[in-house]
């Protein structure tokens, strides 16, 4: 989902650099760690089973559930502030000591990603809350790209689609869910200033559509980004080329989610997924015919 703070300010092509490099960045480190997990795989140092479709959406769908029926019977706006930072620092510790432990042994990788994410409690700003997401999305990535089949990356791709595009325009949801995450400082989505110098922006800058704030910046859905960083990784053992062929066309489909965006007259969140996808699979079935 792309979502922005009082839009009517937004300079586009501002907003357009930050956003392809933060994008290019993850897809790329997570292309970078899928190569270093292949590696360690051929030399038998790790090895990770393979989880079918079927397995993934049974799971997602029990951990959402989860969540929603949390966030739903708990009314208290300081409840739901824990809820929402433990499920960031959850996700994001996790899937960055991943990251990290592909360079360093397991105890470095903990106390560093550790580290980053205190350093994001005690002091939240644009900066670490972003390098503490990619790092997190990247660990998440790889293990989900390297354990799931290309084709069955291709049917999520569809079904998250669509469940993005109900949960934006129809039950909105979602639109709601980033909106109290932004709230509360933890949301699971990168946060792109127009300024370098917004980077060092502390989060409450970063709010809703009806608060009046002096910078503006543009919110990229976690989704929006892991699942074609997972379909670029999955396609590694294939060979590096049809990677980045898939690679390059989701950032194509990134660039047509924000002319959808920019060119509405009253801008609201969108579902942004949806052109990426369809953009992704359009490279995909070019690596078949190639």
């Amino acid at each position: 989902m792309q979502n922005s703070a009082t839009t009517q300010r937004i300079v586009p092509w501002r907003i357009l650099l930050g956003e392809v490099f933060l994008f290019s960045l993850t897809l790329g480190l997570g292309l970078i760690a899928g190569l270093r997990v292949n590696e360690f795989s051929e030399k038998e140092i790790i090895s990770l089973p393979q989880v079918s479709l079927g397995q993934f959406i049974l799971q997602f769908i029990l951990a959402v559930s989860v969540l929603f029926f949390i966030l739903f019977i708990i009314k208290q706006r300081k409840k739901k502030k824990i809820v929402y930072k433990s499920l960031f620092v959850l996700t994001v510790w996790w899937g960055g000591t991943l990251t990290l432990n592909l360079w360093l042994s397991s105890l470095p990788a903990m106390v560093l990603m550790g580290l980053l994410v205190f350093w994001w409690h005690k002091q939240p700003l644009v900066l670490n809350h972003n390098i503490c997401l990619i790092l997190g999305l990247v660990g998440a990535g790889v293990i989900l790209g390297l354990t799931l089949d290309p084709y069955a990356i291709v049917w999520l791709l569809v079904l998250f689609s669509i469940y993005d595009f109900i949960a934006v325009y129809k039950t909105k949801h979602m639109v709601k869910m980033a909106r109290e995450m932004i709230e509360h400082k933890a949301i699971l989505a990168l946060i792109i200033p127009q300024k370098i110098s917004d980077f060092g922006a502390q989060l409450e800058k970063v709010r809703t559509d009806s608060q009046a704030v002096k910078r503006e910046f543009l919110i990229l859905g976690g989704g929006d980004v892991v699942f074609p960083m997972i379909f670029c990784i999955s396609l590694l053992p294939q060979g590096i080329n049809n990677s980045l062929i898939v690679a390059v066309f989701s950032l194509i489909g990134l660039l047509a989610s924000f002319w959808l965006f920019i060119r509405q007259e009253n801008r609201k969140p969108i579902p942004a997924l949806p052109p990426i996808a369809l953009s992704s699979l359009i490279g995909f079935l070019i690596t078949l015919i190639i």
